[in-house]
């Protein structure tokens, strides 16, 4: 399938499809990761024009995440952003709300 209905993909978009069906991309934010490469993939093939290395680099890097994520890689960093902790990693310290104190 393809962005466009009854066009076969691309080149670039043919091959991200073909090395993604290697990887278990399932759905949540890796099927939306894979979507947003199959985009990027379609704007090389349809030419991106002066943005072309952008969009490379925006493709491999969307990559790199899937094949992250595909090989099992459980250390979810976003868990931990909302949770500052200062010393004893088993201990969370809520983070202050607010103004810093005039001094």
């Amino acid at each position: 399938m393809s962005g466009r209905e009854g066009e076969p993909p691309g080149p670039v978009e043919a091959r991200v499809r073909q090395d993604l069906e290697a990887l278990v991309v399932d759905g949540g934010v890796q099927g939306a990761l894979a979507e947003i490469a199959f985009s990027l993939a379609r704007s090389l093939d349809e030419g991106a024009g002066m943005s072309a290395a952008a969009v490379a680099r925006e493709l491999r890097a969307a990559l790199a995440e899937l094949v992250k994520g595909a090989a099992g890689d459980d250390d979810d960093d976003v868990d931990g952003l909302s949770t500052p902790v200062h010393g004893d990693p088993g201990t969370a310290v809520p983070a202050p709300v607010g103004d810093a104190p005039a001094s």
